[in-house]
């Protein structure tokens, strides 16, 4: 016996963020052919974003080849129809989760003068049957695209693997830096948050998430980022769901401009979130700009240019070719 050689956990534990990741990915979309429940659609399309950071922060660790760019090009294409054949059914799955909650939330009142209207739970119920074949339908749309598109996705995710493979041993350094610098650069262009901006904000803000959470486990400060990242992303989210939520409501709903309708009940909700996000984005971001000069990574290490002369842009997360 080998006492030298690590165990299938252990070696699962020594292999690189963005290798794990690709892993964990493509056991999700196995899962997801097989059973697209609400936890296994939200969590494809999730880590799906996640391993688009993680593997674009590879290549620029690595210095991008033209394999590896090339795969990465292919991959993130399809990655793209990936998640919008996803996005109806996780929206689907949001929705019905919130007016479950609502439902609970009305029945629950104890004395009559808090009762519900009667038509709330009539249009809640009407509501949720509309979204309860969209999500069928949307299900038979997705499984139809991993069965054309999966035996694909999983062969560029070997070529990926093949070509962003390190050729030597070599230490990441955190990506505090990078999530760092797209913080900042959304921070100081948005001069206040209000509904107009709030949702692209987030966006663009979960790359800053994802790219923390990479180092989060060895890098204190990624870790204190990824923690207030994440708390805006989830208070932006909430709302963007409920404003999301109002609009299909009114779409369903019919009369649903009437004042004692179910749909003054998600504007009043979506109004609500919405005063919670744009205080939570406020909070967050003036404290992390305040302590900015006391938390600020160090500067990144210069772009390594393979002989091919393609380089990795960190500004615009593309591969360049130098000059």
């Amino acid at each position: 016996m080998n006492f030298n050689s690590p165990s299938p956990s252990e070696q699962s534990s020594l292999q690189p963020e963005w290798l794990r990741r690709l892993d964990a990915w493509r056991g999700l979309l196995a899962r997801c052919t097989l059973k697209p429940s609400r936890k296994n659609v939200h969590a494809l399309r999730s880590q799906t974003l996640r391993l688009r950071v993680a593997l674009q922060q590879r290549l620029q660790e690595r210095g991008a080849d033209s394999a590896a760019a090339d795969a990465f090009r292919r991959w993130n294409k399809e990655g793209k129809r990936l998640r919008r054949a996803l996005e109806p059914v996780r929206d689907a799955d949001v929705y019905l989760a919130r007016l479950n909650s609502l439902r609970s939330r009305l029945q629950g009142a104890e004395d009559s003068a808090t009762q519900p209207n009667p038509r709330y739970l009539r249009e809640i119920s009407k509501l949720e049957g509309r979204l309860k074949r969209q999500r069928q339908r949307g299900i038979g749309e997705l499984v139809a695209v991993i069965e054309a598109r999966g035996k694909r996705l999983n062969r560029l995710s070997g070529e990926i693997e093949m070509a962003m493979q390190p050729r030597l041993p070599s230490t990441a350094h955190s990506t505090a830096q990078a999530a760092w610098g797209i913080f900042e650069r959304q921070a100081r262009e948005i001069h206040e948050f209000d509904s107009s901006n709030l949702h692209t904000y987030r966006k663009r803000l979960k790359q800053a998430l994802y790219l923390a959470e990479i180092s989060a486990a060895t890098d204190p400060l990624a870790g204190r980022l990824a923690t207030d990242f994440k708390k805006i992303n989830k208070a932006a989210g909430e709302w963007h769901d409920w404003q999301a939520l109002v609009l299909e409501a009114g779409r369903i709903l019919p009369g649903h401009g009437k004042q004692d309708g179910l749909l003054s009940v998600l504007e009043a909700l979506a109004e609500k979130a919405l005063h919670r996000a744009l205080g939570q984005c406020r909070r967050s971001t003036a404290r992390l700009l305040k302590n900015g000069g006391e938390t600020r990574p160090l500067p990144p290490r210069k772009p390594v240019i393979s002989e091919t002369g393609l380089q990795f842009d960190s500004e615009s997360h593309k591969v360049r070719i130098s000059r």
